[in-house]
């Protein structure tokens, strides 16, 4: 049998100790995680726009007409220049971070000519 019954409450202490650090190191790493993959959304924006403009002078080259192409694109007209306009919302599902969708990122490219 056991003779030191002393240990038993520290020993206690310990292991909800390492418990409790266990699952605020996993805490931290997942809110990390969720912010690193909203930092980088502005890039593929960029280059979904960027692509698109390639599409649409290609398309205008190859003979489409440029009424079909602004209803193919969704091109927007603003001072006498046209734009593609793409934004990305965030959804916040999540209970700590509010529940609402925010603005991360708008791009306006304007259309090659």
């Amino acid at each position: 049998m056991m003779k030191n019954k002393k240990a038993n409450l520290p020993v206690t202490v310990l292991v909800i100790g390492i418990f409790a650090l266990c699952g605020f190191a996993l805490l931290t790493f997942f809110l990390s995680d969720f912010k690193i993959s909203n930092s980088f959304v502005g890039i593929d924006v960029v280059s979904k726009l960027n692509s698109l403009g390639d599409e649409y002078l290609f398309l205008k080259n190859a003979g489409v007409d440029e009424a079909k192409l602004a209803t193919m694109f969704d091109v927007k007209e603003e001072y006498g220049r046209k734009y593609f306009y793409e934004e990305k919302l965030s959804k916040g599902g999540i209970w700590f971070f509010g529940g609402r969708e925010t603005l991360l990122v708008s791009v306006q490219y304007q259309i090659p000519s």
